[in-house]
């Protein structure tokens, strides 16, 4: 499976299982946090950030991000989403949650789980999450992109 239909099927995950309402994918803005998430979604006033990692090595880059080091990444809820095997489950940091795609389905694997009646384990950069809504919305007005929106 290759970087692209993991990041598809993140889209699916977030909409379908999670019911947010609006996702982006792959979304370039300027912000503090410098980030650029495979798939981010928001629901109930709340985002979950998903990067999605085809191998060992990506992951390890994934830690190495400028947001990772200073804490200043956006989601609320933080997970990795790999084919099986791909990712030890003991080297999941603290917070986030670790989620495998096995056939045609994605599975728990290990760290935080998703619970819309929870506390999220991270206070997302607010700043960094309203200039990717910002930089959405004017390509919108723009007509550069199409939001998967629900509701």
């Amino acid at each position: 499976m290759d970087h692209a239909e993991l990041v598809n099927r993140a889209e699916r995950w977030l909409r379908n299982t999670f019911h947010c309402r609006v996702v982006f994918t792959e979304l370039v803005a300027l912000t503090m946090s410098g980030e650029t998430p495979d798939a981010i979604g928001w629901v109930g006033g709340k985002s979950i950030l998903v990067e999605c990692k085809t191998s060992m090595a990506d992951f390890r880059a994934d830690q190495k991000k400028y947001s990772r080091q200073l804490g200043i990444g956006v989601g609320d809820w933080r997970f990795y989403l790999a084919p099986a095997g791909i990712i030890r489950p003991d080297k999941i940091p603290h917070g986030w949650g670790l989620y495998e795609i096995r056939g045609k389905r994605i599975f728990y694997v290990a760290g935080a789980k998703y619970s819309n009646a929870g506390l999220p384990p991270f206070k997302s950069h607010i700043k960094s999450e309203v200039a990717m809504l910002v930089s959405a919305l004017s390509r919108i007005h723009n007509k550069q992109i199409q939001p998967t929106i629900k509701g």
